[in-house]
């Protein structure tokens, strides 16, 4: 798996600029066109299934046409309409707040059934009742609307993971590969579950970093043979500590995305030692930013890409560990 082999990750370059909110949006766009694409080059039957599971019929002999952004009315008024809404939960708010345009993320339309949709990304970004409701304002005039249909993005995945084994019973290779791929842009961008070691595994750039990163929490957790070992909680990264004790590893997703080891008291300044030492070793100079010498002289930072084996930095891990 691979952020950047994924055919529906957005790529983002070397910018690092942009705010959280900024960056949530266009996750949110490329998971509500991720969504679409997998429909619109997939099998029809994947789209009939999906109409059938929402509890709507399907005409077997319809065509279908998806639509982004739907800024237009629709014209053609059809036996069935609905606006769905989906989100990382089903929780649904009223920010009381009502405008005159809205304008839905998506479309799936057939002559039998007409789908509005409506996304969200985040687990504190909800739902709004009045922007489902100003969807309907886009159906075609007279259209009578179905109840709301509020789904999970967990409930997306698990859809169509169990149409899987049908389109590969049936060889329908295309399909099967864009379900994978969706299931794989949804781990990497903690879509429908929570950030697992997975996820924070993938946001290390290059797969030899990766694999480095896995084989290090496999090492500190089942081999290395250290006794009462914790998940520190850390919220950008996995964080391992000691009970009782502070973090003596981080393998973090900030700060160039690197393994931070804790070595020892912050005034005896041992992790300044240690970095000389790695930097030596891996004939590389981590810089540090100016005021990190001062503010975490415990601390040395290693880049996972640097390293040709895990035999060079593991008696590290374990003096991090054991100066815990």
């Amino acid at each position: 798996m691979s952020i950047y082999k994924n055919i529906f990750h957005y790529y983002r370059g070397q910018t690092r600029k942009g705010t959280e909110e900024t960056k949530q949006l266009q996750i949110e766009n490329n998971a509500t066109k991720a969504f679409i694409n997998v429909f619109q080059h997939s099998s029809p039957i994947l789209t009939r299934n999906f109409i059938q599971w929402l509890g709507l019929k399907e005409n077997s002999i319809d065509s279908f046409e998806y639509m982004y952004q739907v800024s237009n009315e629709l014209h053609h008024k059809t036996p069935q309409a609905v606006v769905i809404g989906i989100a990382q939960t089903d929780k649904i708010i009223n920010n009381l707040q009502d405008k005159k345009y809205y304008i839905p993320d998506g479309a799936i339309l057939s002559n039998s059934v007409s789908i509005l949709i409506e996304t969200k990304i985040g687990s504190n970004s909800y739902l709004e009742i009045n922007q489902l409701e100003g969807h309907k304002e886009r159906f075609a005039v007279n259209q009578e609307v179905e109840e709301n249909i509020i789904l999970t993005w967990g409930e997306i995945r698990n859809f169509f993971l169990e149409q899987h084994p049908y389109f590969k019973n049936t060889n329908e290779v295309l399909t099967c590969f864009l379900i994978d791929q969706f299931e794989e842009f949804c781990v990497i961008n903690c879509i429908g579950g929570k950030k697992t070691n997975e996820y924070f595994f993938l946001q290390f750039e290059k797969v030899k970093a990766q694999e480095l990163a896995r084989k290090i929490h496999d090492y500190i957790w089942y081999k290395s043979g250290y006794k009462d070992i914790q998940d520190a909680e850390t919220n950008d990264g996995i964080g391992y500590k000691r009970v009782g004790k502070t973090k003596f590893a981080t393998l973090t997703t900030q700060r160039q995305r690197c393994l931070i080891l804790h070595v020892g008291k912050r005034e005896k300044e041992l992790g300044l030692n240690v970095q000389k030492e790695i930097d030596h070793l891996l004939g590389r100079q981590f810089k540090r930013k100016d005021y990190e010498g001062d503010k975490y002289p415990h601390e040395a930072y290693i880049r996972l890409e640097w390293v040709d084996d895990f035999e060079q930095i593991q008696p590290y891990i374990d003096l991090a560990y054991e100066s815990r």
